[in-house]
């Protein structure tokens, strides 16, 4: 377990950094083409993707126990009346499922501290 997560740590990392650089940089930018302070600029950046992470996390929770495959086998001769390829549905493995809840956890804890984050930067609100 701990060598995996020196694997993943790396790439951990990147995602953090892309995810806290790309909102402060978008978010101080449309803060100050708007004329507002760029520390309520970075905290409302950081409360609306926090917000937007936590409802990823929410809908990748709630997937179901199935999961959908596109059927390769077909008859050529429909081939030019479908316009969608047919689908089948199959019940997703226990692998499938657990890497679902890890996965929506791992949001679930990133969106949070991205929210936290915001909550700390917000020159409006005061923790102590």
């Amino acid at each position: 377990m701990l060598d995996q997560f020196r694997a993943a740590l790396p790439r951990i990392l990147a995602l953090l950094a892309v995810v806290l650089g790309g909102t402060a940089a978008v978010s101080a930018t449309v803060g100050a083409l708007a004329g507002r302070s760029i520390m309520h600029a970075l905290a409302t950046g950081y409360y609306v993707v926090g917000a937007a992470i936590l409802v990823g996390s929410f809908v990748l929770g709630s997937r179901g126990p199935w999961r959908s495959e596109v059927d390769t086998v077909h008859d050529p001769r429909l081939a030019a009346y479908r316009t969608r390829p047919r689908r089948r549905r199959r019940k997703a493995t226990l692998e499938e499922r657990a890497e679902s809840k890890r996965s929506s956890f791992g949001l679930f804890v990133l969106g949070l501290a991205v929210v936290l984050l915001g909550a700390l930067l917000d020159p409006s609100r005061r923790a102590f």
